[in-house]
């Protein structure tokens, strides 16, 4: 009688050392990056923005790119495949503001449009032109 018990029980207490195996994993599984997203653009072409400048951009779902240029709001349509990335032509709003602001602008709008490829680690994104050479740095900015 005693061995039909715990022969009955065994089933029961294999379950439960799984779960409890299960459990103890100490196996993080970090999410994948993704470009889709707000992003504080940091550099263009290795220079470093200006001190507190609002320069920003953000990725959708549904392919639209927007932002701040430094002066100006900026739109566009984006595509991206693996690492790929395709933006396409800029549409900007059209206020003035200081000569360095304009500059710092001018710059960015230039290397957005020389970007093919895009590279994410570790909330970090980087544009690449078709040379590989770095064109804009951002870091992701986290939601409110």
């Amino acid at each position: 009688m005693k061995n039909t018990l715990a022969i009955n029980r065994l089933p029961l207490l294999l379950t439960i050392s799984a779960i409890l195996s299960a459990c103890t994993n100490s196996t993080i599984v970090k999410p994948i990056e993704t470009l889709q997203g707000s992003w504080s653009i940091k550099a263009i072409q290795d220079k470093a923005v200006l001190h507190k400048s609002a320069v920003s951009l953000s990725f959708n779902p549904e392919n639209k790119l927007s932002g701040s240029a430094s002066c100006n709001n900026i739109a566009s349509k984006y595509k991206s495949k693996d690492s790929s990335l395709t933006i396409g032509a800029i549409a900007s709003t059209r206020k003035m503001c200081l000569p360095a602001l304009m500059e710092q602008e001018s710059h960015l709008l230039r290397a957005l449009g020389k970007v093919k490829r895009f590279q994410l680690h570790n909330g970090q994104l980087s544009m690449y032109d078709q040379r590989g050479t770095l064109q804009v740095q951002a870091q992701r900015l986290e939601p409110k």
